[in-house]
């Protein structure tokens, strides 16, 4: 039988390869240059809910469309090696990286005063687009919430969401249409012929990238629909969304 603990070891002191620049380095993560180098949340200021940096004292994001979800933490900025890592991880298929990305998530729930003020019910990762699981053949947003769960010692869930309809490819929108995409594509798990009660329930959902919100809000619609009281968004990390930035992920 495996043993976890000494798995944790090897995985620490075995050098491998930095997966931002290529230098071996002790441990199966970022060397100390790399890790300097990976962008705060957001680096300044950032709206307490949305995690998007504060535009005049206002949240461009919020000020759209008062989001569903209640809150918000990232581990980084999606930009430059942070932009690197999460590229590397969808689209070259690297899962190798799904352990590195969930620790700095981990790190950054730890950090968070709200993520911690109350116990949490349920963590659930947003379900993948069935054409991105026919190409990736995983769902980076599962992965990474399988290996947080386990580590905050939290419950988490694969089916309590699920695609009703796979929407357009974000990729192809402006972001007023990326804004209204996501509804109605999701729907909470059936039992006995009603979506489940999720009554009083705080729920974590997981996410790789956030940009407009309006994935997270859709889910969280869905969410506090079946009756959950509260909906926090845990993203590896977080765009600043403007008028003409693409999503970053062409199936989403």
């Amino acid at each position: 039988m495996l043993d976890l603990r000494a798995w944790r070891e090897w995985r620490r002191w075995v050098p491998a390869d930095c997966p931002g620049c290529g230098v071996r380095t002790s441990g199966q993560s970022l060397c100390p240059v790399c890790r300097a180098m990976l962008p705060s949340a957001m680096g300044r200021a950032c709206c307490p809910r949305c995690a998007h940096p504060w535009h005049e004292g206002r949240c461009p994001d919020c000020l759209r469309r008062v989001p569903a979800f209640d809150h918000v933490v990232a581990a980084f900025a999606y930009s430059g090696l942070g932009e690197h890592l999460i590229k590397d991880y969808k689209f070259a298929g690297r899962l190798s990286l799904a352990h590195l990305l969930a620790m700095h998530l981990v790190e950054a729930v730890r950090g968070t005063a709200e993520a911690c003020a109350a116990p949490i019910d349920w963590v659930v990762p947003v379900p993948a687009h069935e054409a991105s699981l026919r190409q990736r053949g995983f769902s980076p947003p599962a992965e990474v919430a399988r290996i947080l769960a386990r580590r905050l010692r939290l419950r988490y869930r694969l089916d309590l969401l699920h695609r009703v309809r796979d929407g357009p490819r974000q990729v192809t929108l402006g972001q007023n249409a990326r804004l209204q995409a996501p509804e109605g594509v999701f729907a909470c798990e059936q039992v006995r012929g009603r979506p489940r009660d999720l009554t009083g329930q705080r729920v974590v959902v997981v996410d790789d990238v956030l940009t407009t919100g309006s994935t997270l809000h859709a889910v969280a619609q869905v969410l506090k629909a079946a009756g959950a009281a509260h909906v926090h968004g845990w993203v590896l990390a977080r765009a600043a969304a403007d008028g003409n930035r693409r999503s970053p992920d062409p199936w989403r």
